[in-house]
């Protein structure tokens, strides 16, 4: 699917109207071509399996983090677990003024789940299996932190104030498990929240299995049972305080809560009778709902990102052949495209769309720059940066306490 036939398939997807005249192609500000730089794209063989083989991210506006997966046999170490599955990752320096390599590293990781992240002040976070480190421009791992119990899955919040680390529950420590274990999966979970940077937990619990928590400003979201049939309330869950209230939607299952910034939420439904669920962007600091879309359920495995100052986000999803349930088995040859559209938080303007290529449904192939000025993505064979453009104003909102005195 081209870039333009895309923009026009995810501007329609909320009103079933034809579609306006498509604007001017937007040219890319820089383009990098990544088979010179050792990169090539992985088989269909790995379509379905969602293993992480390549990440980009900025450090800032005119510097670019690319690694990706290196082939060839490597030489297995003495003490490794016999359930390790390594893989050489090279990291690479980009300068996106001059298109060249400044700086190149090498780093062996021992499993194909997720081992980049961003984190704060331009720098970016990396595992190797239950072991963090940090790397800036040097490209040098510095040790951050280590885990005994084994990491089962790590988030940044999108504002880059808080770390989540899952990791296994300590009377699991000896129990040698029986495949390679992959970040996200297995039993309960040791669940530790940590100020990002700092390596005390400022709250510590116990989880059913490693899963996504809303983490939002200085707390998390929670989603109850409003008062009417059908109807679900947000709540505003801070770590020191009372939660309040921010936001109720009708949905016929419990839907998802999904932080985009440090005070803007989605509030993501259930598919009903038709192939779409409707999305509704939410306001924790007073402006309640901000705007609604609907997705269709034929995008499937959503992965975001969102600049660090909240301005923007980034939505990626890979489109299929035929509408996909949770419970339903998901073939390469369903696979059609990768798509990422890009959004102004707050007003919900879908600013670029372009299609991914080659398609890795790990996600991490898009990045925004922390002010939400760039964003890139690997496709055909180039890294493309694209300059955005300002970041719309919401038109002005009726206070809620002017809204109710209406309705009386």
């Amino acid at each position: 699917m081209t870039g333009m036939v895309a923009l026009i398939a995810l501007a329609t997807l909320a009103e079933k109207k034809p579609a306006p005249n498509p604007p001017a192609e937007q040219k890319p500000a820089v383009s990098i071509e990544v088979a010179p730089l050792g990169y090539k794209p992985p088989g269909t063989f790995y379509l379905t399996y969602r293993l992480s083989s390549a990440a980009i991210g900025f450090f800032d506006n005119e510097h670019l983090l690319f690694t990706f997966r290196v082939g060839g046999l490597l030489q297995r170490a003495p003490n490794d677990p016999a359930e390790d599955d390594d893989q050489q990752i090279r990291a690479l320096l980009l300068d996106l003024k001059t298109g060249e390599v400044v700086r190149k590293a090498e780093w062996r990781m021992h499993d194909r789940s997720q081992y980049l992240w961003p984190f704060e002040d331009g720098k970016f976070l990396v595992r190797r299996r239950d072991s963090l480190f940090v790397t800036d421009q040097s490209l040098e791992l510095e040790p951050f932190m280590t885990f005994s119990a084994g990491i089962r899955a790590i988030q940044i919040s999108s504002d880059r104030k808080l770390m989540v680390v899952e990791t296994n529950e300590p009377e699991k420590l000896h129990t040698e498990p029986a495949e390679p274990r992959r970040l996200g999966t297995g039993e309960p979970v040791k669940v530790m929240i940590f100020p990002l940077g700092e390596k005390t937990p400022m709250l510590a619990t116990e989880g059913q299995s490693a899963t996504l928590l809303p983490l939002m400003g200085d707390g998390l979201l929670d989603l109850l049972e409003g008062k009417g049939q059908g109807f679900w309330v947000m709540r505003d869950v801070p770590f020191h305080g009372d939660p309040r209230i921010v936001a109720q939607v009708k949905s016929q299952c419990q839907p998802s809560a999904r932080p985009l910034s440090a005070s803007v939420a989605l509030m993501v439904g259930c598919y009903g009778d038709s192939d779409e669920r409707e999305v509704i962007a939410v306001s924790t600091a007073g402006d309640g709902e901000l705007w609604r879309d609907r997705w269709q359920n034929r995008f499937v495995w959503g992965w975001f990102d969102s600049a660090e100052n909240g301005s923007r986000f980034v939505y990626e999803s890979v489109a299929v052949s035929r509408p996909i349930s949770t419970f339903d088995a998901l073939y390469p040859e369903d696979v059609q495209a990768q798509i990422a559209g890009v959004y102004d938080t707050e007003s919900g303007k879908l600013v670029l769309v372009r299609d991914a290529s080659p398609v890795l449904t790990a996600g991490q192939n898009v990045a925004l720059s922390p002010d939400g000025k760039r964003f890139a993505i690997l496709r055909n064979g180039t890294i493309e940066v694209y300059d955005l453009p300002p970041v719309s104003v919401p038109p002005p909102r009726t206070p809620p306490e002017m809204v109710a005195k209406k309705k009386k």
